[in-house]
């Protein structure tokens, strides 16, 4: 698996990671202090789905992620874990608007296949983002609110491939750039389309399309 479809799959994987206020598509923590989000993704050639756990304050938070991917053309699945965090600033004169910078480090694990003469090669990333994200909560006169949010982020990917014998690495650094609309149907749920577009990276730059929902659970 060469470093442009590993990076495709860490979009896939990550693109949502650090998701811990407004500033990124979900509720506030300032009453609710942890949540768990679950997605579907899709990109060219790409598919995949994960789930994270996200906690904190109305000020600081973090999370811990899995995914599994499947790319086109390549058999099994890519697994990945990841640790995020962030910092959340309240803007404007009411209040409902955030700045958040965040910061992700993640690891990907892509399935062995035959070499062809009776080895096994396998091969692994390593990355980290970090980046600004920006959103707030607009409420409405039905029952319904809305957060809308984008964020923009650098991202850094380190690829080790293997037969056992001999191993090579390679790395890219690139960039996303990504937005959602958050459905807020009440204080503990929300529905969250999003597109992701990845830029900079060597080959495609295709966006990843997808859609999650997010339950907040606990009390102060």
């Amino acid at each position: 698996m060469n470093v442009r479809v590993f990076s495709g799959c860490a979009a896939l994987l990550f693109t949502t990671t650090a998701q811990g206020q407004a500033c990124l598509g979900l509720a506030s923590l300032e009453t609710r202090p942890m949540n768990v989000s679950v997605s579907a993704r899709f990109a060219d050639g790409v598919t995949g789905g994960g789930a994270r756990f996200g906690f904190g304050t109305a000020r600081a938070f973090g999370g811990v992620s899995g995914a599994m991917v499947k790319a086109d053309g390549v058999s099994g699945t890519t697994k990945g874990a990841s640790v995020d965090g962030g910092l959340s600033f309240n803007m404007g004169e009411k209040k409902q608007a955030m700045l958040c910078p965040v910061a992700s480090v993640e690891y990907l694990k892509a399935p062995d296949f035959d070499d062809g003469e009776g080895g096994t090669i396998t091969s692994s990333a390593t990355g980290a983002s970090a980046g600004l994200a920006g959103g707030g909560l607009f409420n409405t006169s039905s029952s319904v609110s809305f957060i809308p949010s984008a964020a923009v982020s650098a991202a850094y990917q380190r690829v080790s491939v293997s037969d056992g014998q001999n191993s090579a690495t390679d790395s890219e650094t690139y960039g996303i750039l990504s937005g959602g609309l958050s459905f807020v149907f009440s204080p503990s749920l929300l529905v969250r389309p999003f597109i992701s577009v990845p830029f900079g990276l060597d080959g495609s730059n295709d966006p990843l399309y997808g859609v999650g929902v997010s339950f907040a659970f606990g009390k102060r």
